[in-house]
């Protein structure tokens, strides 16, 4: 296992990197835009990006105490959603939190992969921040503690939604807990479902995304109906979580032999299917393009998980209130399949210095009703607890304008239910984007299906030597 992990870390690192000279920043750096032609070499130039891309850390608290506890996550995340309210409970264990802000996801592994490799290092973290795309590299490891250690018992996790358990759960031991869950639905614009579908309302709209040919055909209807103004999708990979989370399978099995299932070939054709159709408007996610046309009538719809609702979707909508830009004129129906999309786990290190404390933070935050309440009025996060959410939603909470006033609590309920969890292995984020990339380039037209699912094994088992293909 050491030597596994030790390998999938320095994989990670290479990989991080190398997206992060992919353009993931939206603003060029100097090195980018200001290159010399005389003085600066191909290798100093990408030697300054690197460099200048990686961000400082931004520490929240006092590192000198003697008795700091170090919490890490890759944005304020964590800092807003947990600590803010534990620190109204318990003042004085908050003041020894020292929060650390990695400055982004992109060097977020590299940075606590390093410090976890030297528990003598004085910003060791006591607890860490852990993605649904990798947490298992780091519960499938020496790396992280069973909640049991903490004090937390299958009792305390009894109003939790059960994937969220078993997410980070490894041979019946769970090892992070979330105050967080992330059932999908699919968003759409009212005003467009009325004057193409002749309804806005949700069960009925639902009848024509109910299953996935259903959707291609009102996606071709919409389009025809609107004389090619409005299509479906801002882009391809706008349904691509629905399909990586009814996967079956991990990329690899026990003998860490890599295998594409029906499930992401599916996903492929759909891809391909919706492109050749024009249901799309060809932009790439987290695009400017693709969050800009959540304010034009050009796009129908997005597929979105809680967190998406108000995060991207409603950040972009053009307004603040109902009538600007797109606010109120949104909706949510389940679409073809039940899904989910990330979340945060919360994990407490091998070293951590207080598992009495570990304890206490993860237990108020993901097992509190109460505080769960008060962390879903905050922020409108969907917390992770089947009991908030009912006495939330009756009271009406989650009734929201930027909806049109759908309750959006009471309607991710059910979805939350419904998740099954695929099996996963630490390294399926950078797997699933390699697998990406290949499924772009097939819907692109710049390779055939067999080509691109050939190259795409071909890359993991460079990146990753422990691994074959079949």
């Amino acid at each position: 296992m050491k030597k596994k992990m030790l390998a999938l870390a320095l994989a990670t690192a290479m990989t991080t990197i190398s997206l992060a000279g992919c353009g993931t920043s939206s603003t060029p750096t100097d090195a980018t835009t200001n290159k010399s032609t005389d003085a600066t070499t191909e290798t100093d130039t990408a030697t300054a990006e690197t460099e200048e891309e990686i961000p400082e850390n931004e520490i929240i608290g006092n590192p000198d105490a003697e008795d700091a506890f170090y919490v890490y996550c890759w944005n304020a995340d964590v800092m807003n959603n947990v600590i803010k309210y534990f620190q109204e409970v318990y003042p004085e264990d908050a003041k020894r939190i020292v929060y650390v802000n990695t400055g982004g996801s992109d060097y977020y592994q590299t940075k606590i992969d390093a410090l976890l490799e030297d528990p003598t290092n004085p910003q060791y973290p006591d607890m860490i921040a852990m993605e649904m795309d990798y947490i298992m590299k780091y519960t499938d490891s020496d790396y992280t503690l069973p909640v049991s250690d903490l004090g937390i018992t299958e009792a305390d996790m009894k109003n939790m939604y059960q994937y969220t358990i078993d997410a980070a759960t490894v041979d019946g031991k769970v090892k992070g807990l979330s105050w967080q869950a992330t059932p999908g639905a699919m968003m759409y614009r009212r005003s467009l479902a009325e004057k193409y579908l002749g309804t806005s309302d949700p069960d009925k709209v639902q009848e024509f995304f109910k299953d996935w040919d259903t959707m291609l055909e009102t996606g071709k209807k919409i389009l025809a109906d609107s004389n090619g103004e409005t299509k479906l999708f801002s882009g391809v990979d706008d349904v691509k979580r629905v399909y990586q989370a009814s996967r079956e399978n991990a990329w690899y099995d026990a003998n860490s032999v890599l295998t594409v299932e029906d499930t992401m070939l599916n996903y492929m054709d759909y891809a391909k299917a919706l492109q050749d159709a024009g249901l799309t408007n060809g932009t790439a996610q987290w695009s400017d393009e693709w969050a800009a046309n959540v304010k034009s009538d050009n796009t129908f719809a997005y597929m979105g998980c809680t967190w998406f609702l108000h995060w991207t979707l409603k950040a972009n909508s053009g307004g603040e209130k109902v009538g600007e830009g797109t606010y109120g004129d949104w909706a949510m129906t389940a679409g073809p399949q039940s899904y989910y999309w990330g979340g945060t786990w919360l994990g407490a290190t091998a070293g951590c210095s207080d598992k009495e404390l570990a304890g206490k933070i993860m237990k108020a935050a993901t097992c509190d009703t109460e505080m769960m309440k008060k962390i879903c009025k905050g922020s409108l996060d969907y917390v992770n607890n089947k009991e908030a959410i009912a006495a939330l939603s009756a009271e009406g909470v989650g009734n929201y304008d930027f909806l049109g006033g759908q309750d959006f609590l009471g309607y991710f309920s059910p979805l939350a239910e419904k998740i099954e969890l695929p099996a996963m292995c630490g390294e399926d984020f950078y797997i699933t984007n390699a697998f990406d990339d290949q499924t772009n380039a097939y819907v692109n037209g710049n390779k055939d299906k067999d080509t691109a699912v050939k190259d795409f094994k071909a890359y993991v088992v460079d990146l990753y030597p422990y691994l074959t293909a079949e």
